[in-house]
């Protein structure tokens, strides 16, 4: 038998001691002896609600895209990745960019606001060298502060090329029709667009040769917010009630739609050989000249007979065709 942690005489002072309140005890109501600090979120890590996957996918093809333009255009071999697409704010985003960057202003109809697509300076440098027969892998560091006319040029020429896969690659989503406005010199020029408005990042890493730099596209959410549960990958929800009156809605003006009604009254077959020999005023006999087949949009729907009614050519339908 082991020998009790307190003898009785312990006990019935530490009873006393509770009863009376010289000892303290923790309880619901009572003194806590941990102290609880506040979580700040933002000074220890980023939680992602998505990734966008369907919005990568796309990024993946546009990737693509741009590795041939490169190779066809340029004359020069490009690897082009898509890296993973990220939700930070505007401040957040122009952090990751060199000072000297190439902004390209751009619109995006119907979808309102300007998307941006920014090329660092090491990508122009590259893409300069290239589309002048370099092989482009020698980066030549611009320490002017600026960008020639050269440059700028080549900077338009890539990034219409860009926008123009942009619109293409997207077109399953949503038709839209890109716009380049205008091109700034870094990102502290843009203008609509504020430190802490929320944008989606789409970078891409470019690697010529030996060289690595990248360019990005940066959507704003307020741009895009409606068709952030496409690029989210999620589905849709049917709203039941919804398809029904939709359902009802085109039932009703379905009698009034306008359709085009063909006839064939008679077919023919001849081989290639003979086709090939008519000559003008020859007869072709057609089988079955009274039967005639009504289509509704070139869809066989009625079967009837061909002749006259009322001196003009006509046809008395017999059967509906079952399809």
């Amino acid at each position: 038998m082991t020998e009790p942690v307190l003898t009785d005489e312990e006990k019935n002072a530490l009873l006393d001691g509770v009863s009376s309140g010289a000892i303290e005890v923790q309880s619901g109501d009572g003194q806590k002896y941990a102290d609880v600090k506040p979580f700040e979120f933002a000074a220890r890590s980023r939680i992602r609600k998505n990734s966008y996957p369907r919005l990568f996918i796309l990024n993946e093809q546009v990737a693509k895209r741009v590795a041939n333009y490169c190779g066809s255009v340029l004359n020069c071999e490009a690897r082009i990745t898509a890296e993973p697409v990220s939700n930070r704010t505007y401040g957040d985003q122009c952090g990751r960019f060199p000072e000297l960057s190439a902004v390209t202003v751009f619109t995006a109809a119907p979808l309102e606001g300007n998307g941006l697509l920014i090329l660092e300076s090491a990508a122009i440098s590259q893409l300069v060298e290239a589309f002048f027969g370099g092989a482009g892998n020698d980066v030549i560091m611009n320490a002017s502060g600026t960008f020639s006319p050269g440059e700028l040029a080549v900077c338009r020429l890539f990034s219409n090329a860009v926008l123009t896969m942009f619109q293409d690659i997207w077109e399953p989503i949503i038709e839209i029709v890109t716009e380049r406005k205008s091109t700034k010199i870094g990102t502290a020029l843009v203008e609509g667009i504020g430190d802490s408005d929320a944008v989606i990042g789409s970078r891409f890493a470019m690697q010529f040769g030996d060289a690595s730099t990248a360019f990005t596209l940066l959507l704003p959410v307020s741009m895009i917010g409606n068709l952030m549960p496409v690029l989210d990958g999620q589905k849709r929800d049917r709203d039941v009630a919804e398809d029904r009156r939709w359902e009802r809605s085109i039932r009703e003006r379905l009698p009034d739609v306008s359709v085009r009604l063909d006839a064939a009254v008679g077919e023919a077959r001849l081989p290639l050989g003979a086709i090939a020999g008519l000559q003008p005023g020859e007869i072709i006999n057609i089988q079955n000249p009274r039967q005639a087949v009504v289509a509704a949009g070139e869809v066989p729907v009625l079967q009837g007979i061909f002749g006259v009614h009322a001196g003009r050519n006509a046809i008395e339908t017999t059967a509906w065709i079952a399809t």
